[in-house]
């Protein structure tokens, strides 16, 4: 089972075989019980061995639980760690994979391996410490069945072996059923998130309200109507197994004393060994379920570790530790050009061939149409794409392995998707010095404020976040900063000002400014206007829009 595997990979070896001292303590001390209650209960009362059994019997309920108390702290702590240690590891293949290749394995699948995958391990992990104790516990139960009569011995071993194979080959067919029954509720979480994240044009369009709802409806019918299989034939094997128990107790009863010569005492013991067993094999069993649930949850997060491990080719080792600039002087595209994917292959959308030099200390303005690729070309810009043909090159050097996040240490972002953190992630502590002064010029000193290292609220209008986006951009002091139609959420008055005064003060700084913007009025402040058509660029000259 990948989930057993993946815990025997992880867990310290040393660990794991104190565990296993342990459980065969507990085991042993279980089946002394069943020995004891079975010695003393066909001896006569008030006898002196009869005492001498009570106190072994004390004796080893304490062994038991000191063991069992062991097993149960002590498995749960090095399961929380090997999952501890599979989460870090996930979150940082994702960190250190590229844009392109997110995209392509998509957010639902990602959030369900670090997140719900990793929940249904831990969860298991209580199910898997009690299930070896009780495998641990049949095992010598058996034993002292041995101890007892051969001949109930072998027909237990023999009777149980045909069903533990009948009931393993119905398990699989549940197995095949848990696992498409997991693919649909991914597809259904793929689904809810888009509705989280487009709520808003879901509510002003009724349609495709409907329509969402329905493909929700949709996926959650499919999704039960696997899960009522799994369970309607979890529930024939549960059957299956106590139909099983009460045959192998006639087994005992009635066939054991025809084959052999068996006492009457004996048969007693044998059937209540039998009975004592009932309980352990009845809770592996059960645990088989959740077995197979952890199984197919493991399987999904080790075939997104090895996918995500897939996608870190752009950045080599000396590149990730490679230090930031500061400074550069010119950024050359040559004839650089990018190829969206398209699934059904017909008519993918291609940027370039795209030839310009973006000199330090610029403000450059990109202007085109819904779709002409303007956010491909800052993708590309600011290296969260890499070309498919042309280079880029940074003062002369064209981008590879080792220069690629070094390269990227130069911009400050806010993307037209972007993302406000309340903490501020990256930020040198004397640059949050001057937050007080950037949040009155952006004119938010009102609305929220930093305290305790984080801002007290995010909770903002659309144009006051992108101001405070652009506050954490400024606070970064990277030499270049890119805007995706920031001003498109300003009011006229703050938009004005942000054209005139902000724009301004950004380049007295020393910074770089690639900004995207249909506001033509304010074209002329410029240094150079960029336009794109139809993924074409149809304008790059250092001219003034117009001049």
């Amino acid at each position: 089972m990948r989930f057993l595997r993946l815990i025997y990979a992880e867990a310290s070896t040393l660990t794991l075989r104190r565990l296993l001292g342990m459980a065969v303590l507990a085991g042993l001390s279980n089946a002394a019980v069943l020995a004891l209650i079975n010695a003393a209960a066909s001896m006569p009362p008030e006898t002196e061995q009869k005492t001498r059994l009570a106190l072994m019997f004390v004796a080893v309920i304490v062994v038991y639980s000191i063991s069992q108390h062991y097993i149960m702290v002590t498995a749960s702590r090095e399961i929380e760690q090997v999952i501890h240690r599979v989460r870090f590891r996930l979150v940082t293949a994702l960190l250190a994979c590229e844009l392109r290749d997110l995209e392509r394995i998509g957010r639902s699948r990602i959030f369900a391996g670090i997140s719900q995958e990793i929940q249904v391990l831990s969860q298991s992990a209580t199910t898997l410490v009690t299930s070896c104790q009780l495998a641990v516990l049949v095992f010598f139960a058996t034993f002292y069945l041995i101890a007892l009569s051969f001949t109930a011995f072998f027909l237990s071993v023999a009777f149980m072996g045909v069903a533990i194979l009948l009931y393993f080959r119905k398990t699989a067919v549940v197995n095949r059923v848990l696992y498409d029954a997991t693919q649909k509720e991914l597809e259904l979480h793929g689904v809810v998130t888009g509705v989280l994240d487009g709520f808003k044009e879901i509510k002003v369009n009724r349609a495709r309200s409907r329509a969402i709802e329905q493909d929700i409806v949709h996926a959650s019918m499919q999704a039960s109507d696997f899960r009522v299989r799994a369970q309607n034939q979890l529930a024939r094997n549960l059957v299956f197994v106590q139909n099983t128990f009460y045959l192998l107790l006639a087994t005992m009863v009635f066939i054991v004393p025809v084959l052999s010569h068996t006492t009457s005492d004996i048969i007693v013991k044998t059937t209540t060994a039998v009975l004592f067993l009932v309980g352990p094999i009845s809770g592996l069993v059960a645990s088989v379920p959740i077995f197979a649930t952890a199984n197919t949850a493991a399987s999904g997060i080790l075939a997104l570790e090895t996918e995500l491990l897939g996608a870190q080719g752009s950045v080599s080792a000396a590149g990730r530790t490679a230090p930031d600039l500061a400074t550069f002087k010119t950024i050359r595209f040559d004839h650089v050009v990018f190829r969206h994917s398209d699934p059904s292959g017909e008519h993918p959308f291609v940027l370039g061939p795209v030839d310009l030099t973006l000199k330090a200390g610029e403000t450059v303005f990109i202007s085109g149409g819904n779709g002409s690729g303007k956010s491909t070309f800052l993708r590309l810009l600011t290296a969260l794409y890499r070309p498919d043909e042309g280079t880029i090159s940074l003062d002369g050097r064209p981008l590879d392995a080792d220069t690629l996040e070094s390269y990227r240490s130069l911009f400050s972002t806010v993307f037209s998707d972007y993302h406000l953190f309340r903490e501020l992630y990256g930020v040198a502590p004397e640059a949050k010095d001057e937050i007080d002064e950037l949040l009155e010029t952006f004119e938010i000193s009102s609305k929220t404020k930093l305290a305790n290292g984080h801002f007290d609220t995010v909770d903002l209008s659309a144009g006051q976040r992108k101001r405070l986006a652009l506050i954490v951009a400024v606070l970064e002091r990277r030499p270049i900063c890119v805007l995706d139609e920031w001003a498109a959420d300003q009011d006229p008055v703050f938009r004005r000002k942000f054209y005139h005064e902000i724009i301004r003060a950004l380049k007295e700084r020393g910074i770089t400014v690639v900004a995207v913007t249909h506001d033509d009025r304010y074209y002329d402040l410029a240094d150079r206007l960029i336009r794109f058509e139809e993924g074409k660029l149809a304008v790059n000259e250092p001219e003034r829009a117009n001049a």
